[in-house]
């Protein structure tokens, strides 16, 4: 028989207890329940799925693993470099789900963004647009999607092997912060996005998929819409370049080593949406000060990579991404200061 002192959320399905005495019953487990159900009668949200028992980052947790004894399985039967990295690449995308299932089931535990941002080291405004409850649902159902083509093979390394070489869909992350760079600029600009195409001969549906991170498009695209939203096509070169898997083209001049540098950090910045520097500073554990930001943003001198590498993950990127712009700035000064080899 069913205890009368716990009830059942109609959220997440999570058994609750009663306060005993007198007054109305709870419905929900949890404010962040009672906000979600709120957001679904106003017509906000769309109404929570049937939910299992178990937690869904506990269940992707376990596909995870299953991803991980895939690849161990593909490089002891010594398969080719391009299945090798196929396979890296869908235990990568697995972790970014279950990333977003964890933040999930705490958000549904009742946590905060703030709570969020702090565990994931990024700005609050970062933790938002990387696992709102729209962007969660949208990966996950482009996982099933995946998974459900993937289930139509029996052997998922041969299934990679015929698809090597393939033109793919662009770099999730990548594509993701050059939208939100490019929407930044056009919400600044106050221009529509009919206006935006039409002005450069583009249709409003490619320019809105751009937008929405489903499309990286070629570079002279994104040059256009940068100056035509009065941005600055140099902030943008890194992400699409990361987006289409390109190395940094190397660079003669310490100053545009430094302005490439600053650029790509001041891309990250649009992309989160401008926080507060005091935001960041929190988002990076008080490591960094307001002035350092202000620095590594817009200074003269070459940062240090700690700093760097902070800022850049309280912006939600990728420190890797950065790491050879910062090592051309820095070894580029370092060489200037010691000049050149003797009898050069």
């Amino acid at each position: 028989m069913a205890d009368p002192s716990l009830s059942t959320c109609p959220v997440c399905a999570r058994r609750f207890p009663q306060t005993p005495g007198p007054g109305r019953r709870k419905v929900y487990c949890c404010p962040a329940c009672r906000r979600r159900a709120q957001r679904v009668r106003d017509g906000r949200a769309e109404p929570p799925a049937a939910h299992s028992s178990r937690p869904l980052a506990l269940r992707l947790a376990e596909d995870l693993q299953r991803c991980a004894a895939r690849l161990l399985e593909a490089e002891h039967a010594g398969r080719d470099l391009a299945v090798l990295l196929r396979a890296a690449d869908e235990l990568m995308g697995e972790v970014e789900c279950y990333k977003a299932a964890a933040v999930h089931d705490a958000r549904l535990r009742g946590a905060g963004w703030r709570d969020v941002s702090r565990a994931a080291c990024v700005s609050e405004v970062t933790a938002r647009q990387r696992w709102g409850e729209a962007a969660i649902r949208r990966r996950l159902q482009r996982r099933d999607a995946e998974r459900a083509a993937q289930a139509a093979g029996e052997d998922i390394p041969a299934a990679w092997e015929a698809a090597a070489g393939r033109e793919e869909l662009p770099g999730d992350p990548a594509a993701r912060r050059l939208a939100a760079v490019l929407s930044e600029l056009r919400r600044r600009s106050g221009l529509t996005l009919r206006d935006v195409a039409t002005g450069n001969d583009l249709s409003p549906s490619y320019v809105s998929r751009i937008l929405a991170g489903e499309r990286l498009p070629t570079w002279p695209v994104v040059r256009t819409l940068a100056t035509a939203l009065g941005g600055d096509p140099a902030e943008l070169r890194v992400l699409w370049e990361a987006g289409h898997g390109l190395a940094p083209a190397p660079r003669d001049s310490i100053d545009a080593a430094a302005g490439r540098l600053r650029a790509a950090l001041r891309g990250l910045y649009l992309a989160a949406g401008s926080p507060p520097y005091a935001e960041l500073c929190r988002a990076a554990g008080d490591r960094l000060t307001g002035d350092a930001v202000h620095d590594l943003l817009h200074g003269a001198t070459v940062p240090e990579w700690e700093s760097t590498s902070l800022l850049v993950s309280a912006l939600g990127g990728l420190p890797a991404e950065i790491r050879p712009l910062w090592e051309a700035f820095h070894y580029g000064f370092l060489a200037t200061i010691d000049g050149p080899p003797a009898g050069g």
